[in-house]
């Protein structure tokens, strides 16, 4: 079978369904690949269910600040983290159904297969070739751990497992104290779980601003375990694993968020000649996402540039309309971070890292007497706010913040 298109699109993550509905716009000739399972990243197995474990986390949390303002027997309430995995289940299903229907509807247009790139403009499919004059690469990116934990397996967990989970053990070790490991450290010790995380680098959560940072691991340190700069290995102990990293701690389970691998090595880019980087990742222009001067795009995580729900979505259209128009440079929108912590870790615009402190000036913010948080008595975190020296311009922020996602926007 030989299908000829204006434009393939591998890949119906986030950014393959952005660039589908944007080359819909200028030709019907479009085709999207993927071996499934369909659902997108997001509302699979990342940032949506994720949210309901970590709404159900926080709720059941709220329990501890009841007896100051005379609300009485909040030592009756008991959470089942059994009853919560199935609430997750179903708001997962829920979040998917409309994607994978909207997939279906799509009839020739969509190919369920593993796809090859066998050049530039071809691609091998289960059942043939397709012929595109450009293609999208929009393949996401998966889960990552050491080879050697696979023998640890089903203990070793990971974002794309922890949600099938009929229960999670009472004792769980984390490795990697970025995003995903916060967020879901931090729920699971709201649920009762013993948490200890361990990170081998001394910033948490993608922060830069050792003032934020320091604010942080205090407030997560009151919570769960907190072992920075140190690399963890794994070893089997009876039914057990130990952790070691300067010492050994015992823990039934062990969640992995040492970050994701672009989906890259089945697509045959090695036979192919086109530019790629020091990491094995395809050059490309951030502003036009394109792969060198060939037809090939790529846009979302597979492109390791800003793994994001809103960066992908972005990507995928500027990939669309490049892929069938003559290439224009889009000017990105300034960047925001949000780990959905309590409280959020935010980084908006420029990071503390990437500025010159000897023209900057600092703004600072100390939440633990500010009105508002006093209230509700989440009053802890700090933000930091960055401005040219010369002009007063805004250039970014970092914080740690109640409800910072809103001071981000």
């Amino acid at each position: 079978m030989l299908i000829k298109v204006d434009v393939a699109i591998i890949g119906a993550g986030t950014a393959g369904l952005s660039a589908f509905k944007e080359a819909i716009k200028y030709t019907k000739r479009v085709v999207m690949i993927d071996r499934g399972p369909l659902g997108t990243t997001c509302a699979r197995v990342g940032c949506m269910p994720s949210k309901v474990f970590i709404q159900a986390a926080n709720s059941f949390n709220e329990r501890l600040f009841f007896k100051t303002q005379g609300i009485s027997g909040a030592n009756k309430l008991h959470i089942s983290i059994q009853n919560v995995l199935e609430h997750v289940r179903k708001m997962r299903d829920y979040f998917t159904s409309g994607t994978v229907k909207y997939i279906e509807s799509l009839g020739e247009q969509f190919i369920c297969s593993e796809a090859e790139l066998l050049s530039p403009n071809k691609i091998k499919i289960q059942d043939g070739i397709v012929l595109a004059k450009s293609i999208i690469i929009a393949t996401g990116s998966y889960d990552w751990y050491p080879e050697e934990w696979q023998s640890f397996s089903p203990q070793v967990l990971t974002s794309e497992t922890i949600f099938e989970q009929q229960n999670i053990s009472k004792n769980v070790g984390i490795i990697g104290a970025g995003s995903i490991g916060l967020e879901l450290g931090q729920a699971l010790a709201r649920m009762g779980v013993t948490i200890s995380m361990f990170h081998s680098g001394s910033f948490v959560g993608g922060l830069s601003d050792p003032e934020v940072n320091k604010v942080a691991c205090e407030i997560f340190k009151d919570e769960f375990s907190l072992h920075l700069n140190k690399k963890a290995q794994l070893i089997q102990h009876n039914k057990q694993l130990l952790i070691k990293a300067n010492g050994a701690f015992a823990v039934d389970q062990v969640f992995s968020a040492m970050g994701r691998k672009p989906n890259l090595d089945q697509l045959g880019l090695k036979d192919i000649d086109i530019p790629h980087d020091q990491h094995g990742i395809p050059a490309f222009d951030k502003t036009t996402m394109r792969i060198g001067k060939t037809s090939l795009f790529i846009a979302g995580d597979v492109n390791k540039h800003i793994p994001l729900l809103h960066e992908a979505a972005d990507e995928g259209r500027i990939a669309a309309y490049n892929a069938l128009n003559t290439p224009q440079c889009f000017q990105r929108r300034t960047p925001i971070r949000i780990v959905f912590t309590d409280p959020n870790i935010v980084v908006v615009g420029q990071a503390f890292k990437a500025l010159d402190i000897n023209n900057i000036v600092i703004g600072e913010v100390d939440f633990s007497h500010q009105g508002r948080a006093k209230i509700t008595q989440h009053n802890q975190g700090i933000l930091r706010i960055y401005g040219a020296k010369e002009n007063g311009e805004l250039l970014g922020a970092e914080m740690i913040a109640p409800q910072g996602e809103h001071l981000a926007h």
